[in-house]
């Protein structure tokens, strides 16, 4: 199994990059959020918002090997080294664990946040093709 990279020592940073990272690491879980449970809004800005960030988000991953962007910038405010492997960094992974105190099987985590983004993706677009829905 993997082992979580943010769960390795981390160097002492200063109290700034650690705010920041904290903001960085609210607006990952804001996105997660969009993503996650967008697709049931009302408005239409807000299904766009779900097909454009989660396309984004596919387009990133598959550019950047599965590395997710906001992830990295939080690891480089962190003094955190870069892992091997994507699934070492799972947002998923780590919020599960933050919040449970489970742990998931890595890869299971990384399926997880591809099947509920695409359902999510496709689930928006449905509704904007199909008004009233």
């Amino acid at each position: 199994m993997e082992v979580l990279i943010f769960e390795e020592k981390r160097k002492e940073t200063g109290l700034s990059k650690r705010m920041l990272a904290m903001v960085l690491y609210t607006i990952h879980i804001l996105v997660t959020l969009l993503i996650a449970f967008g697709w049931m809004s009302p408005w239409d800005i807000i299904l766009w918002c779900v097909v454009i960030t989660y396309a984004a988000t596919e387009i990133l991953w598959a550019t950047r090997q599965g590395f997710c962007i906001l992830t990295d910038m939080e690891r480089w405010l962190l003094e955190i080294d870069k892992p091997d492997s994507a699934l070492q960094q799972n947002f998923i992974h780590r919020i599960i664990k933050n919040t449970t105190g489970r742990s998931l099987d890595p890869k299971f985590a990384r399926n997880l946040t591809v099947t509920i983004g695409r359902f999510s993706f496709m689930a928006s677009l449905f509704r904007l093709a199909v008004p009233g829905i």
